[in-house]
């Protein structure tokens, strides 16, 4: 016994002077200086064969997102957050019930640095991310060092590494034109389209001069909205962007106003910008010439904010919570590129007017679906909300049921099962209307399995994770399901500790050994095995009967005088006694402290009982 001790103090030593990361062969940096003038830190990770670490792309209830955090220093400032260099790959994670994005073999990551000074510095700080290879998973803290000379020529391997702001880039250019063309279809700005082009070609111009004046107006546009991005873009916190995707206050300004805007839409009220400016830019527009084409654009922009705006502030979010500089003012240009797009092309030739459909009910349909889409996402905000705090109380199952009855409601909506008080009466309905409520009512069949447990793949990474919340039609060994790191634990109804020297103090008086269980809440294979082998019958009896139970969370963000963190305290505790830095890992050990048996890290259920059964 005493050899054996003896020979893990030295595993144990080893691991703790080489802090080499579990899974990962080397961590390489390098600096290079880009053509703006800002420094590019190249951060590239060598994985095992066998081994795959997640990209740096948050999700809410998933695994560990990679990310970097700097010393603090004088000579520099991060922009942005940690990103991908790489598209990332993308699998269902069947621990945690959602799709997530993934590398293997090498990941690289970049992280843009605003230096203030042109004298050479070093970067220093550490990377944290987390490896798997699908039988355990550890959390890693690999440190990082970077020499940087601002002052040296601009890189040529810096354009590759400015792709990294495009993970995505096109798809979110793509969703911002779209939302564009959407925002003209809209009761706010689809009747102006006549008055509006008629100002363009009319007023006795040449066709030259009526095709200048809409291309104005089309610039216009775009710059308007530009401004409103590079807005949005100075005063977006370069401090917080590492955790604004997750943070409950930009998910909570996010949440109101798709919750305000829907109900507007809905026709409870109105919301309109100050009339006077409109009253002005109209004062402008009515001087005539191509000054006024940016007046009549202005006019536009304000008038049709009640009905833009939703699309506005869905782009917004999008970039914002991305955590990239450039993001809101490309997309808001993109958009207003969008938007402005049709007036364009109806000023070069007019006659395709006649062929518009008249202004007439449809609209305030329109009005209605944005209405029911904006209530399904403000959902998704207020779930980042409860799960930032940990409440329980927006539950996968809850989720899922909202989205369900707002689809049932928008497709019996247009079957003209009921009416808004502002529809205009109705004798029959379409062909369109009959496609769109059959869309809608199969999207609510859809999603009535995620309700008894089926994983709803296509949309996994739009609805919350499993969480134990499910209707359950049969019972078994495993109800317990694969939730969160209490119901789906296999024993949530036994009295569990999170603090050690609690559960040691519980052992001595109840004279029962300490079951250890290390784990992290972003740990897919701990998910894994508490949703099979510790939710079986006879493992939960064991345990309840002869054990105290300890769940040791390696990534506990609870401050640590010694540690910093109280999770760095377990990992620390972790490798010293068992020499291992792996989770799921679990072992038994007496009031003491020593260990009993173990440790064990995944295994069948007929090993786990044998581990209990010391």
């Amino acid at each position: 016994m005493n050899f054996k001790r003896t020979v893990m103090a030295v595993l144990a030593g080893l691991i703790a002077l080489c802090s080499s990361a579990q899974g990962v062969i080397s961590v390489d940096s390098k600096a290079s200086v880009l053509p703006d003038g800002n420094v590019e830190l190249l951060l590239t990770v060598s994985l095992e064969p066998g081994w795959y670490m997640y990209s740096t792309v948050p999700v809410s209830g998933g695994p560990m997102a990679t990310s970097f955090t700097a010393d603090e220093s004088s000579a520099f400032t991060l922009s942005g957050g940690l990103q991908d260099v790489e598209e990332a790959h993308v699998k269902l994670d069947e621990g945690f019930g959602i799709d997530v994005k993934y590398f293997e073999g090498t990941a690289q990551f970049r992280q843009v640095i605003v230096p203030a000074t042109q004298e050479t510095f070093t970067v220093t700080g550490y990377l944290e991310y987390q490896t798997c290879n699908g039988a355990e998973c550890t959390l890693n803290e690999s440190e990082v060092s970077i020499k940087v000379d601002p002052s040296a020529a601009p890189s040529a391997d810096s354009a590759k590494g400015s792709k990294a702001g495009g993970q995505g880039f096109w798809s979110f250019l793509l969703i911002a034109f779209l939302a564009g063309l959407a925002g003209v279809i809209t009761p706010c700005v689809f009747p102006m389209i006549p008055m509006t082009v008629g100002f363009l070609i009319g007023g006795g111009s040449t066709r030259r001069a009526g095709v200048l004046k809409g291309v104005i107006f089309g610039l216009s546009i775009m710059v308007i909205y530009t401004l409103l991005g590079l807005i949005v873009a100075l005063f977006q916190s370069t401090a917080a962007t590492d955790a604004i995707g997750t943070h409950w206050i930009p998910n909570l300004i996010f949440a109101l106003l798709f919750l305000v805007f829907a109900v507007s839409f809905l026709g409870a009220f109105e919301i309109t910008l100050p009339s006077g400016l409109a009253n002005k830019a109209d004062r402008e527009a009515d001087k005539g010439g191509y000054v006024a084409a940016f007046f009549v654009a202005l006019a536009m922009v304000i008038v049709s904010f009640s009905c833009t705006g939703p699309f506005v502030g869905s782009i917004l979010a999008a970039a914002v919570l991305d955590g990239v500089a450039l993001r809101p003012i490309v997309g808001m240009a993109v958009f207003g590129l969008g938007f402005s797009l049709p007036f364009v092309v109806l000023s070069f030739f007019p006659g395709v007017m006649k062929k518009l459909p008249k202004s007439g009910g449809w609209l305030n349909m329109v009005k209605v679906v944005f209405a029911y889409i904006m209530l399904a996402f403000a959902m998704k905000f207020l779930y980042n909300i409860d799960a930032y705090f940990g409440w329980g109380i927006i539950t996968r199952l809850g989720f899922i049921a909202v989205w369900v009855v707002l689809a049932l409601l928008l497709g019996l909506y247009f079957l003209g099962v009921f009416r808004t008080s502002h529809d205009s009466p109705s004798e029959g309905i379409g062909w369109g209307r009959h496609i769109a409520a059959i869309v809608c009512i199969t999207f609510a069949f859809y999603l009535i399995p995620g309700l008894f447990g089926a994983p709803l793949q296509s949309i996994s990474g739009l609805i919350p994770p499993m969480d134990g919340s499910t209707l359950t039609i049969s019972s078994g060994n495993n109800a317990a399901g694969a939730g969160d790191n209490t119901a789906a634990s296999g024993y949530s109804t036994i009295k569990s500790y999170t603090n050690l020297e609690e559960a040691l103090a519980e052992s001595k008086a109840a004279g029962k050994p300490v079951f250890i269980a290390f784990k992290s809440h972003t740990c897919s294979v701990c998910k894994q095995m508490e949703a099979t082998v510790l939710s079986s019958a006879a493992v939960m009896e064991k345990l309840s009967a002869d054990f105290v139970i300890a769940n040791l969370y390696v990534d506990d963000k609870t401050e640590d005088p010694e540690f910093r963190t109280l999770g760095r305290r377990y990992r620390d505790f972790e490798m010293k006694q068992f020499a291992s830095a792996s989770q799921p890992l679990y072992a038994v050990v007496d009031s003491e402290g020593k260990t009993l048996s173990g440790p064990i890290g995944s295994c069948s259920e007929e090993e786990f009982m044998a581990f209990l059964n010391f």
